[in-house]
């Protein structure tokens, strides 16, 4: 027995497959914008922060890292745009894995012992730097007429 489809249900199941097929990479977009802004506050928490709020800091970064690295490598559907922001050795990886390790230099090694305002506003300043390639793969996801 044969299911006749009306024009009507044929386009409706077409934009449900296609909602299914987008999700994951609306999800993979905000993932994106979390992980930015988690790194312009992770940053001054953990060289400015007393050692509860570093503790912290450092276990939410944990879990945020194993969430959105799972949820990446989990993905079904492969989104072009996602693809291209999470290559190894794509801009968006090679530029936040310099930023943030020229940020970690920057507070390891030549934060001083009384960290002052322009010290603290500078870190801040890198730490939001460092966001930009995750904040740039954020948009280009996000932008894709979906």
């Amino acid at each position: 027995m044969k299911d006749e489809l009306t024009p009507e249900d044929a386009l409706r199941r077409i934009d449900e497959v296609g909602r299914r097929t987008r999700r994951p990479a609306r999800l993979a977009g905000l993932l994106y914008v979390i992980v930015g802004v988690g790194t312009i506050v992770y940053w001054p928490v953990m060289f400015l922060g007393p050692g509860w709020s570093r503790n912290t800091a450092a276990a939410a970064w944990l879990v945020l890292t194993v969430l959105f690295v799972g949820y990446l490598g989990g993905m079904r559907v492969q989104d072009p745009e996602v693809a291209w922001a999470n290559k190894a050795t794509g801009p968006v990886t090679i530029s936040y894995v310099a930023l943030v390790l020229s940020v970690f230099v920057f507070g390891a090694f030549l934060r001083p012992d009384d960290p002052g305002v322009a010290w603290s506003a500078a870190l801040i300043a890198l730490s939001a730097c460092a966001s930009v390639p995750i904040f740039y793969a954020a948009w280009r996801v996000l932008r894709v007429e979906r």
